[in-house]
């Protein structure tokens, strides 16, 4: 992952990020450690996909159950 997406996380939060070894476990780390990911950090996660026009209104978006 590039670097400049993991702005904002504590080292421990980047260590489990690199850990991780699917989009779906990065996910569920950020939902665990109540972080928010932003869209360009939620497309490279999910390897580019595009989000749907009410994602976009929002620069940043909670990963909720």
């Amino acid at each position: 992952m590039r670097e400049d997406l993991l702005y904002g996380l504590t080292d421990e939060q980047i260590h489990k990020v690199y850990q991780c070894k699917s989009s779906i476990e990065i996910l569920a780390l950020a939902k665990e450690e109540g972080v928010e990911l932003t869209q360009e950090q939620l497309a490279a996660i999910n390897g580019g996909c595009g989000a749907s026009a009410d994602d976009k209104k929002d620069n940043h978006r909670k990963i909720e159950d």
